[in-house]
């Protein structure tokens, strides 16, 4: 008798990749380190119930018919990792770096979206990593070997694809170096669909691979929160995804070095920045939902997965716990002051190793504010939502809602 054959759980894990055709699946190039994945394809089945004489109430036929996959994943946050996520949900990306202090130039014409090079005043050499325009539109790449006497052309090696945003003439080149910082808005420009992703599972039992993958996963809610008292800083998140398909051979995981962050890091400001005058010390505990709409749309094409799963609109909300020092968290809802409010958490590290998550919301309203008495402290619990607002729109234009930053060592184009 052999051995019965099992698989541990303790060895699965879960990766991404961004993919170019929504619902081809490609390969994982990067692990997502969570600590819950909960997978579900979800076929339809077409009964056949039409009357035969027979004394029953079930179907004559089980017919397939159009089929879906839903997740759940979640755990500690990630810097390098965070990424994927919130390009998902939101979609607009801008790209900044730390200047190296030299070298710096200017463009010497204007560029256009998708633009493969630029034209500099000065040259910069190949393999410079320069940082283009500044604000929403600013982009990081990796150049090429330079050609011209002046003004000389500077190819963009890396990331392919070329441009994003629009560059007017003497805007700003600068060779930047990490840590680099990811700001997320809504995107408005294009089709307002935001790049989808395959996520790759590895639990064991898949033949081959031991591995399934679900493509096209387009995300439906990300949460964040934080307990300063007891947990780390974590997220959870929903998708709707493709049918799974089985991986002809066996992923690696390969792990960033990263560490997670303690949520007594979090720093509040209402009114301001979260720093200064600003910074309220007296908040618990909190929560942030980015919900984005979205619906697989299905046609009579021959095939049983989705035609696409369309994104709609994106909403933003949130919950914080504070001491009552004052009766604030009761005025802000009161009396509707809708201020600005920023949260950040870093992980207390210098130079490359420095990072952080930043969520900046031009406009707050608190729209719930309820008074808690029976604990050690008087404590308010209030609810927020943000409001669509310019300040928070990144280079696409338009409204968001809220800009999310991350900074990390990340290297550009991997979102």
């Amino acid at each position: 008798m052999s051995t019965p054959v099992t698989y541990a759980p303790q060895k699965q894990f879960v990766g991404i990749a961004n993919e170019t055709v929504q619902g081809t699946p490609v390969n994982m190039t990067a692990t997502m380190l969570v600590d819950s994945f909960k997978p579900k394809d979800s076929p339809k089945f077409l009964e056949d119930k039409a009357w035969r004489g027979a004394m029953a109430d079930d179907s004559f036929a089980q017919i397939p018919g159009t089929q879906i996959a839903d997740l759940d994943l979640g755990g500690p946050v990630f810097l390098d990792g965070l990424g994927y996520v919130l390009r998902n949900i939101m979609g607009d990306l801008s790209t900044t770096g730390t200047s190296t202090g030299t070298g710096g130039t200017t463009l010497s014409t204007g560029a256009a979206v998708g633009a493969s090079s630029i034209s500099t005043v000065a040259t910069i050499p190949n393999g410079t990593v320069v940082q283009i325009g500044t604000g929403a539109t600013a982009e990081v790449f990796t150049t090429g070997t330079p050609t011209g006497s002046g003004p000389y052309t500077i190819p963009l090696s890396s990331p392919t694809g070329g441009l994003v945003y629009q560059h007017a003439s003497a805007q700003a080149v600068q060779p930047v170096t990490g840590p680099f910082t990811y700001a997320w808005s809504l995107l408005n420009s294009g089709t307002g669909q935001p790049p989808s992703h395959t996520l790759t599972h590895m639990l064991g039992p898949t033949a081959t691979s031991g591995a399934r993958q679900y493509p096209g996963a387009c995300f439906s809610e990300v949460g964040f929160k934080w307990n300063s008292e007891s947990d780390l800083f974590t997220w959870d998140a929903k998708a709707t995804a493709y049918p799974s398909v089985a991986l002809g051979s066996a992923p690696t995981s390969n792990p960033g070095s990263t560490a997670p962050m303690a949520s007594w890091r979090m720093a509040v400001g209402i009114g301001g920045p979260a720093a200064g005058g600003t910074l309220i010390p007296t908040v618990m505990d909190g929560e942030v939902t980015i919900k984005r709409e979205l619906t697989p749309y299905f046609t009579g094409n021959g095939v049983q997965s989705p035609y696409i799963i369309q994104r709609a609109g994106l909403a933003v909300e949130g919950k914080l716990s504070f001491i009552a020092a004052s009766e604030s968290p009761y005025l802000y809802m009161i009396n509707n002051t809708q201020p600005q409010l920023q949260l950040l958490i870093s992980n207390g590290l210098a130079g490359l190793s420095a990072g952080s998550v930043q969520f900046d919301f031009a406009k707050a309203a608190f729209t719930e504010s309820e008074p808690d008495g029976s604990k050690s402290a008087v404590e308010y619990s209030d609810v927020f939502k943000a409001v669509l607002n310019t300040t928070n729109a990144g280079g696409s234009g338009s409204y968001s809602p809220c800009k999310v930053s991350v900074t990390c060592n990340v290297t550009p184009g991997t979102y």
